[in-house]
């Protein structure tokens, strides 16, 4: 893709310059054409002052056309083999070259003295500009002479008879040929614009699905690690109570019934987890909301995380009693059990949490390790895990902020968070958009 783009703005460079080349031929022509009429006013007027006119100061100029030289020959190619040159083409053309060489010829070059080069300059000028071109330079030169001049100009030949009779002089008429390829340029530069942004666009979003596409081998990898340790603890458990039961040894059926009680509660956590992100995904996903006493909600919920806690865990809890809000009462569970789920396993040995809930919104804020400042835009994507160096205690699968935010959308609140590494993070849900 990057040799076609390349190719394509190199080939479109090309054409631009022959366009260029092509119209700076046709403007040369025309400049040609201006200095011969230039040339054969200064020459009339020459020939009137030396008196070698007739009556009322009339140059009379005798033309003779012949019959053409293509004679039956019709085709393009034919027409290219015999070089039938383009300034033959138009009459108009060979009729003042026929001018030109009759006042050049010898009854007058030689009675009539040498041409006014002042006078053929503001006579070409005036030309120029009747045909819409404006140089600020004008120079004509005769064939020996000298002129200083601004190496950047055009040089034009002018031939009479085949003879080099003057050169002409001016500053190039680039403003003209670009004003009159403006419109290809302009298009060509949108078109080279746009396939430049849609080229990075497609470069970006494949980097963006191979970066999603490991965090999915990631995220496949840690939960069919995770699903396979509580089944195979608990497995393990019930099958020695079943191999060698004891009725008597009341302690080990309580320890292995305890180990397989809280290895299924893991593994539900997991699947919970897993159908979260899968609702997620439906577009049509619809909250049901009621209205929650906040006070009364946020508790149970904080019971059951001190419960579920593998570390000592304080949590201080402030909410106004009168405190409600409107919400789905099981996702809305699930956010702060997310969040305090958070608080707790990305903290030390133990992890002080501080929840504060009125009817605008709830905070939790812990004493944990912090997020790296890079990390804080990424921290709701799906599938992202903050980088925590080498360490391999703390297990996750990038699903779980992720979760939380597109919940906290759903219900059209807002969510923040911020957080200073070794100092904690504060996050807080705000019941209304801002």
């Amino acid at each position: 893709m990057r040799i076609i783009v390349g190719l394509l703005f190199v080939a479109n460079v090309i054409f631009m310059v022959q366009l260029y080349n092509s119209i700076k031929e046709r403007y040369i022509s025309d400049v040609e054409q201006c200095l011969s009429r230039a040339d054969q006013i200064e020459t009339v007027d020459r020939i009137i002052d030396a008196g070698l006119t007739g009556e009322d100061d009339v140059v009379w100029v005798a033309i003779g056309l012949q019959r053409s030289d293509v004679g039956s020959t019709m085709d393009a190619e034919e027409l290219r083999k015999l070089n039938y040159s383009q300034r033959f083409r138009r009459v108009d053309r060979q009729i003042m070259s026929m001018i030109a060489q009759h006042l050049h010829d010898g009854n007058y070059s030689d009675r009539i003295g040498e041409p006014d080069v002042s006078k053929m300059e503001e006579a070409l000028r005036r030309d120029l500009n009747f045909s819409g071109y404006y140089p600020e330079e004008v120079h004509i030169m005769v064939p020996g002479g000298t002129l200083e001049y601004s190496s950047n100009l055009w040089e034009i030949e002018y031939r009479v008879n085949s003879h080099l009779t003057y050169y002409a002089y001016i500053s190039p008429l680039t403003n003209n040929i670009l004003r009159e390829m403006g419109g290809v340029i302009i298009t060509s530069a949108l078109i080279a614009l746009v396939l430049t942004f849609g080229f990075w666009y497609l470069l970006h979003v494949i980097a963006r699905q191979r970066t999603i596409e490991e965090m999915k081998d990631d995220f496949t990898n840690n939960m069919t690690h995770e699903l396979k340790t509580p089944i195979a603890i608990a497995y393990a458990a019930n099958d020695s109570l079943l191999q060698f039961p004891d009725p008597k040894d009341e302690e080990r059926t309580k320890k292995y019934l305890t180990a397989s009680l809280e290895q299924l509660s893991k593994l539900s956590g997991l699947v919970e987890s897993i159908l979260a992100m899968s609702m997620e995904r439906r577009k049509n996903l619809t909250m049901t909301k009621e209205k929650i006493s906040l006070k009364e909600f946020l508790t149970n919920i904080i019971e059951q995380q001190k419960l579920k806690a593998d570390k000592p865990c304080e949590i201080v809890f402030e909410c106004m009693e009168d405190a409600t809000v409107e919400a789905d009462p099981t996702h809305f569970s699930n956010v702060i059990g997310n969040l305090i789920d958070n608080s707790v396993k990305y903290s030390v040995e133990s992890v002080t949490i501080i929840i504060k809930a009125d009817a605008n919104g709830v905070s939790i804020a812990d004493n944990g390790i912090g997020i790296p400042e890079k990390s804080l835009p990424e921290i709701w994507s799906k599938f992202y895990r903050v980088p925590h160096g080498n360490r391999t205690d703390v297990r996750g699968y990038g699903i779980g902020l992720f979760y939380v935010k597109s919940i906290i959308d759903k219900h059209g609140w807002n969510i923040s968070v911020v957080s200073r590494q070794g100092k904690g993070s504060t996050f807080t849900i705000n019941f209304g958009r801002q």
